[in-house]
């Protein structure tokens, strides 16, 4: 049985939290939602299922007591990952070299320049255990999730183009288009 909080079968969870510097906050937000145009650069980590960075101004409140207050903002960064958090952070620091500077470089406390080996101790002295992890896909890597959707997809629109063959044509498709 696996004890580690940040595991799922084999996938694994990053949780960083790292306090943005006063005044930082507006420039940071409108690069991230800048990257909604551009496309996330996560998407050339090859093994991340899932990533997301959120700017956490405040805690809310849950209606029966005040919230806790931030000292200030934080930026958080989750992601759902293949491998090892150690191989995982050294893609992470090597891929978004040219981003960290306008994500990470806004923190406070972060080395200059944010990229590489300083970024990544910079990251892992700001990790928080995640607590709870639960993988949709515990046993399957990126790649294998990639591949089942575009089986997924195909089926879906055989499915959808065999509508009225005749069983020996409906034959004929399904191999032509989906082997067997």
């Amino acid at each position: 049985m696996n004890t580690d909080p940040d595991r799922s079968g084999q996938a694994g969870a990053l949780t960083v939290l790292t306090p943005i510097k006063p005044g930082a906050v507006d420039d940071l937000r409108g690069y991230l939602e800048g990257l909604r145009a551009t496309g996330s650069p996560l998407a050339r980590l090859s093994r991340t299922h899932f990533g997301r960075w959120v700017i956490v101004t405040d805690f809310a409140s849950d209606g029966e007591r005040e919230p806790d207050r931030l000292a200030s903002p934080y930026l958080l960064f989750t992601a759902c990952f293949d491998g090892t958090l150690d191989s995982y952070l050294d893609e992470l620091c090597e891929e978004l070299s040219a981003e960290a500077p306008a994500i990470w470089g806004r923190c406070t406390g972060v080395p200059q320049p944010p990229v590489g080996a300083a970024l990544k101790a910079y990251l892992r002295a700001h990790h928080a255990t995640t607590g709870f992890f639960v993988a949709a896909y515990p046993e399957a890597e990126v790649g294998q999730v990639r591949h089942a959707l575009a089986q997924r997809e195909a089926v879906i629109a055989f499915a959808r183009s065999a509508q009225g063959m005749d069983p020996a044509q409906l034959r004929a498709a399904f191999l032509d288009q989906l082997g067997g």
